[in-house]
């Protein structure tokens, strides 16, 4: 699929993992929670996600208690047993995890030339203090919480679709995450863009209409190479 820019006329962007640093923010997360000293944090991060993406098939729960769960999961699967108050600290944190460098800058440049959303698995409040964060304006912000559905399923874009007023051919998603949101947005026919901060090999059966390493490239080809710096 080849990403055609003069159609595009609004961009829905995922969150954490896109926008804010998921992976620097739950790092530092952990290493606050006593009952996970010493543990394989590699195989944690590895089996918490696979913990969640079951989670989040099954019916609706508020997302902080999804994470808490596959947290508890991959816990107790090395030995530890989370207490209640060590997983409610962590989970508190999220609304605090740091924004991408690029991401503030490039939003702010976009909102000029495009109509900007966000479709996010978390709460809506801990998404509202991101946003805070991030500084961009966007017109729709589509949670789980606000429509009791998760990604991969296709609520969110349905719901965008609504509240952009744009057909799905004008509407252009961008993401960190195969799983959540490029496989599922390029199924529904939307065009996308893989931020590819970690550089991971392309899936010979995935086409996403672009990828790049970072939001910057993104601007760059929806603006032109004046736009950046």
């Amino acid at each position: 699929m080849v990403l055609e820019v003069t159609r595009i006329r609004a961009l829905t962007f995922d969150c954490y993992g896109t926008l804010i640093d998921w992976d620097k923010g739950i790092r530092a997360a952990l290493k606050t929670v006593k009952g996970l000293a010493g543990v394989d944090v590699e195989r944690l991060l590895r089996e918490r996600e696979q913990a969640e993406f079951e989670l989040l098939a099954g019916p609706y729960r508020i997302y902080s208690g999804v994470l808490g769960d596959s947290l508890r999961t991959a816990a107790a699967a090395q030995g530890r047993a989370l207490h209640y108050g060590e997983i409610l600290g962590l989970v508190n944190t999220m609304s605090l995890w740091p924004t991408f460098p690029d991401a503030g800058k490039v939003l702010r440049r976009l909102a000029v030339n495009y109509t900007l959303a966000i479709l996010s698995n978390v709460e809506t409040k801990v998404l509202q203090t991101s946003v805070k964060q991030i500084g961009a304006p966007f017109v729709a912000l589509v949670t789980a919480e606000d429509i009791h559905s998760y990604k991969p399923a296709p609520k969110h874009w349905e719901i965008a679709l609504k509240r952009l007023h744009q057909p799905k051919e004008n509407i252009l998603h961008v993401a960190g995450s195969l799983q959540h949101d490029i496989r599922p947005a390029r199924a529904l026919g939307f065009a996308t863009a893989w931020i590819n901060r970690r550089n991971e090999p392309v899936p010979d059966d995935l086409d996403p209409a672009a990828v790049f390493p970072d939001l910057g490239q993104l601007m760059e080809t929806l603006l032109g190479p004046a736009t950046v710096g």
